[in-house]
């Protein structure tokens, strides 16, 4: 698995939500989704990131993607925002299926993931289906 890019945003020094985008053997794009988002400019750790998976997901024959949720534990609202650019980048740049890796018993990702996806327009619907996973 090759790592594209990786984005993060940092509390005291530490790590606390991080993205990264990596290119599987089979040309999948995986995208990970890690921590909790509660800052209120989330754009000021992560706008170099979304500025290059602009620039490099083109370069790269994507087939499908994957956007793993699962380890993310919460996102305010002033979050929800820089979720959907990181998504519409997904949704523009990179053709093919795309799977939803969620967990099965969280109401917050159930209720708030198809929104931030967008799923009320018929063409991210018609590419994107679930996966609900146990929480581990």
């Amino acid at each position: 698995m090759k790592a594209l890019s990786y984005g993060e945003i940092t509390d005291g020094g530490l790590s606390v939500f991080q993205s990264v985008a990596r290119l599987d053997d089979d040309n999948r794009l995986v995208l990970t989704f890690e921590g909790a988002i509660r800052i209120d400019n989330p754009y000021r750790y992560l706008s170099s990131y979304l500025d290059e998976l602009a620039r490099v997901l083109p370069q790269h024959p994507i087939t499908s993607t994957v956007m793993d949720f699962v380890k993310m534990r919460f996102c305010n609202s002033n979050g929800f925002y820089v979720i959907m650019d990181i998504v519409d980048a997904v949704y523009n740049l990179v053709p093919g299926r795309v799977t939803v890796r969620r967990i099965l018993d969280d109401d917050w990702q159930h209720e708030t993931l198809p929104i931030l996806l967008n799923l009320n327009e018929e063409h991210v619907a018609a590419r994107t289906t679930f996966e609900d996973v146990k929480e581990t």
